[in-house]
């Protein structure tokens, strides 16, 4: 769901669907596909609440 938001161009509801995905099997948040997601909500909409912290336990490299 969240790459479909993320496609669909509605990060907040995209980040919503990445953390129920967190909530439901957190160890599945440091996979490619959700880091890739992460990444880009981080660069292109930081004002959502707790994206950078997110992005972090997803294992997004920051620069």
């Amino acid at each position: 769901m969240a790459r479909c938001f993320d496609q669909w161009g509605k990060p907040e509801q995209c980040y919503r669907a990445l953390l129920a995905a967190e909530q439901a099997a957190p160890q599945e948040i440091r996979r490619g596909t959700v880091k890739g997601l992460a990444g880009g909500l981080l660069r292109h909409d930081r004002s959502l609440p707790g994206v950078r912290a997110f992005a972090g336990r997803a294992g997004v490299p920051f620069n």
